[in-house]
């Protein structure tokens, strides 16, 4: 009976179900592109024939071993542990495809650090790399990897105009516009209202930033924006920056902040100010959002699922080195969410 399990094929199953073996493999894995009566008929066909896939096939065709790097930033809050997570469990997943992962780590929101560090890495050991980057300067580095054959996929930060094959994380612009909408519904849809980020530095700051000011300007006339700077990574910089101005404007309803660093300074800057009126919006959940968000200083979250981002890259990048997969489009967005108390204790 073993030896008869071990013959069946993709191509059996296929048949004995009535689909392509593409359709066969969708299933199998999960993978969009089929309705859910097409998936039951094709699981159920596989469990009758007792299909077991082989998963040393590929690495054995190939005869030889995968080596791809993932670049993203150091442990120094939970959005990137979250990534990590991500990392790990893809790579695991693929060991037995023969795919090992390395991790290179820079530090987190400085762009000159990450080029430097980045600029430094032998390209020439990778069959694929993964960027997370939050500084345009890395495009440099992606197109020369690129040009020189090799995958690159970007996920979390996009670099559109580089050669990279693959962007995989959210719309940064859309969610800027989210953002927007939650924050006029918030604010009854005239007022004054801050924005907190780093527009001149941090890519997905810049494109949220964008999003949001385009939104507000295209819908809400009577919305006035007041941007405020922050000071890199410097949260206490950042509250005191966001402080001055509500001391200057202190009719402001609103902020939304367009990074996680932010949201952080803005929670510490109301609470000195024990301002608990003006409405905001921020990103990420972690032990401190959500009591902000309990508390009621934070009205919404928004949720990017960077657990799903890194494994996704991994996933993605393997999966065209492995298979040949090209995808359709040269994006694959993640959906944002919004977190509000109501269902934050299901993201805790």
């Amino acid at each position: 009976m073993d030896s008869n399990i071990s013959k069946v094929t993709l191509k059996m199953v296929a048949a004995e179900a009535g689909v392509s073996i593409g359709t066969v493999d969708r299933a199998l894995n999960n993978r969009g592109g089929i309705n859910m009566e097409t998936r039951n008929r094709v699981l159920y066909v596989a469990e009758k024939l007792k299909y077991q896939p082989n998963k040393l096939a590929g690495p054995l065709a190939r005869k030889k071993k995968l080596h791809i790097g993932i670049a993203y930033p150091e442990f120094d809050r939970d959005f990137n542990a979250a990534i990590d997570k991500g990392v790990t469990d893809a790579a695991d997943e693929l060991q037995d495809y023969g795919v090992t992962v390395d991790k290179i780590r820079y530090e987190l929101q400085s762009p000159e650090a990450a080029f430097e560090i980045l600029s430094t890495i032998d390209y020439s050991q990778y069959d694929g790399l993964a960027f997370n980057s939050v500084g345009r300067a890395i495009e440099e580095i992606i197109n020369n990897i690129a040009s020189s054959g090799k995958p690159v996929v970007t996920f979390n930060t996009d670099f559109p105009n580089s050669s990279r094959l693959l962007y995989i994380g959210s719309d940064l612009q859309q969610s800027g516009m989210l953002g927007g909408e939650m924050l006029a519904i918030l604010i009854g849809y005239s007022g004054k209202v801050a924005v907190l980020g780093d527009f001149t530095r941090l890519t997905p700051s810049i494109e949220r930033f964008s999003g949001f000011c385009e939104f507000i300007q295209a819908n809400y006339p009577d919305i006035h924006i007041y941007p405020c700077a922050q000071s890199y990574n410097d949260t206490e910089a950042m509250a005191k920056r966001l402080i001055e101005l509500v001391e200057l404007i202190p009719d402001i309803s609103g902020v939304f902040c367009t990074g996680y660093t932010s949201t952080i300074s803005a929670i510490d800057a109301f609470s000195m100010l024990n301002r608990s009126d003006i409405q905001m919006i921020g990103y990420d959940v972690t032990p401190k959002t959500a009591q902000a968000l309990r508390e009621s200083h934070l009205k919404a979250l928004i949720f990017q699922d960077p657990y799903k981002q890194g494994y996704t890259a991994v996933k993605m990048l393997s999966r065209h080195l492995l298979e040949g997969y090209i995808p359709d489009k040269p994006y694959l967005y993640i959906e944002n969410r919004i977190i509000l108390k109501s269902n934050l204790e299901i993201y805790t």
